[in-house]
């Protein structure tokens, strides 16, 4: 395997990992990929695996998506993504009663609650209507 390769597949690992948001599936499949690549790497055939193999068995796996539920806890990225607010706005609108608090899951880490951010969106539809 020569360097160019070997370069391609540290960079599609890297873009697995930025991919991954931590959900259960994600990481499963995160999982699944990195043996496959293990594999290909490993295999004893004459034929090593090229950066076209790897990015075609990358691309081919797509996450099954998950359940979800009211209580699921979510993290801000997906926060922002579900009402288009941006960070700073957020912790604006929570500091003004506005806006679903969030719930310190560590000393640096916090997530809210799916089912109260579906509902603020719901209420803003609503008095939008």
């Amino acid at each position: 395997m020569n360097s160019k390769d070997k370069k391609a597949i540290v960079m599609l690992l890297d873009n697995i990992e930025l991919r991954s948001k931590h959900t259960i599936a994600e990481l499963q499949l995160l999982v699944r990929q990195i043996d496959s690549i293990k594999e290909l790497i490993h295999r004893n055939d004459v034929q090593q695996p090229n950066y076209e193999q790897i990015k075609e068995l990358v691309q081919n796996e797509t996450p099954s998506p998950r359940p979800t539920s009211p209580n699921d806890l979510i993290r801000r990225e997906e926060v922002i993504t579900m009402t288009g607010l941006s960070r700073s706005t957020i912790y604006t609108l929570m500091k003004n009663s506005e806006f679903p608090l969030s719930i310190k899951l560590s000393e640096r880490s916090v997530a809210w609650r799916r089912g109260d951010i579906q509902n603020w969106i719901s209420n803003k539809i609503a008095s939008n209507n």
